[in-house]
């Protein structure tokens, strides 16, 4: 039994972690009763000693060690899927952090993405003027209230070069699906996804801003997300106060209607065997499961395989909620996990449909020493192949 002095100093955070949690967005902490599941669920157990359940209760009652946690949660949302009492854990792991924050008790990797958003609009440093050097180079077209659909790549695509290979991907296949797109260039900004996720909710305030107000000034109703991180901010996070919101999709959505209709005619043979990892925020937030497995069955020769966790039961990258800003060490990463889950099922290649999935896929290959074994390519990169002329 803890003594007076100790009970006492337990007691008085306590109450102010907990309002404090409250009025961040942290209101369900209180309904955790603490049976464990989130703890026996959560990916982070394969590889290190990590517990949701202890995190809530140490948050709730404002014991000492709770904030060196809070910053593993990489929001995959297998927790919250199987919470008895449906408590959204991964609010509360941001909730959390907005505290955190406050106190300037943060991971230092953070600082720069975080400053870099205020500042030019995207995470990685670099200027807004350089935003659509790829896309006009690729002649991508400005977007007008004439056009049918706002393409809306991520910053990753247009600011890293892996990425923007596969941000040409995606122009090479709805070009040839002849759809009629345009692009905002160098007035987007970023989604906002990941600051809000590691609690910086007015950085994510103002994106959101700037993008609603070009979206709304474009005229589009509807837009097409490169990024599951896109999707979900502007299908279920965004407020569009000047009208009605435009209809958001993910570009395998749109590439499976057309491959059913026939406007979209792979013909090259694809001869690899290949694994589909679903992103979390793809598939457990937004419920798209198909339709990337539909645009892989259809193209000539290759041949799609399951690793053990799939769809519902998919394991996370590690790049979501601020994953990706953190340095996790080789043989620690949960995409470590996933490349060794995919050369278990024999595939060459794993195919990915978010750049951060892309990024830390990659990044475990590398680190393993297994580049001669298998790489990442994108389900837009591998319908684009399949859709070019046959070498002769």
């Amino acid at each position: 039994m803890a003594s007076p002095s100790v009970a006492l100093r337990c007691l008085g955070p306590a109450l102010e972690i907990a309002q404090a949690v409250t009025e961040a967005g942290g209101e369900e902490l209180r309904n955790c009763y603490q049976c464990g599941t989130c703890t026996a669920v959560c990916p982070w157990g394969n590889l290190k000693a990590f517990s949701p359940r202890t995190f809530v209760e140490m948050a709730r009652l404002g014991l000492e060690g709770f904030e060196e946690d809070a910053w593993t949660c990489v929001n995959c949302k297998t927790c919250w899927d199987r919470c008895p009492q449906q408590i959204n854990i991964p609010l509360i792991f941001q909730s959390v952090r907005s505290i955190l924050r406050e106190w300037n008790a943060q991971p230092s990797t953070m600082n720069a993405p975080l400053g870099s958003l205020r500042s030019e609009g995207n995470p990685w440093g670099e200027k807004k003027s350089a935003r659509e050097t790829w896309a006009r180079s690729a002649e991508v077209q400005g977007v007008t209230p004439a056009t049918e659909h706002l393409l809306f790549t991520c910053c990753t695509n247009d600011y890293e070069a892996r990425s923007r290979r596969d941000a040409r991907a995606v122009v090479d296949v709805l070009r040839s699906a002849a759809v009629d797109f345009g692009y905002l260039g160098n007035a987007q900004r970023c989604c906002g996804d990941l600051a809000l996720t590691v609690g910086d909710g007015a950085v994510f305030e103002k994106l959101q801003g700037a993008n609603v107000e070009q979206i709304e000034k474009a005229g589009v109703a509807s837009l097409l997300a490169v990024s599951p991180h896109c999707l979900h901010s502007f299908k279920n996070r965004y407020v569009y106060p000047g009208g009605e919101a435009p209809a958001v999709r993910h570009v395998t959505e749109i590439y499976a209607e057309h491959l059913a209709k026939g406007s979209l005619r792979p013909t090259r043979t694809i001869e690899r065997r290949v694994t589909y990892h679903d992103p979390c925020y793809l598939g457990r937030y937004n419920d798209i499961y198909d339709a990337p497995r539909d645009v892989l069955r259809a193209l000539p020769g290759l041949e799609l395989v399951e690793m053990p966790h799939h769809r519902e039961t998919s394991l996370c990258c590690g790049g979501g909620g601020g994953g990706i800003w953190i340095d996790t060490p080789k043989g620690k990463r949960l995409s470590d996990i996933r490349v060794l889950e995919a050369l278990g099922v024999e595939a060459t290649v794993i195919a990915a449909a978010c750049p951060y999935c892309v990024q830390m896929l990659e990044s475990s290959i590398v680190s393993m020493d297994l580049e001669d074994k298998l790489r990442v390519m994108t389900v837009s990169e591998l319908l684009a192949e399949a859709l070019s002329e046959a070498e002769a």
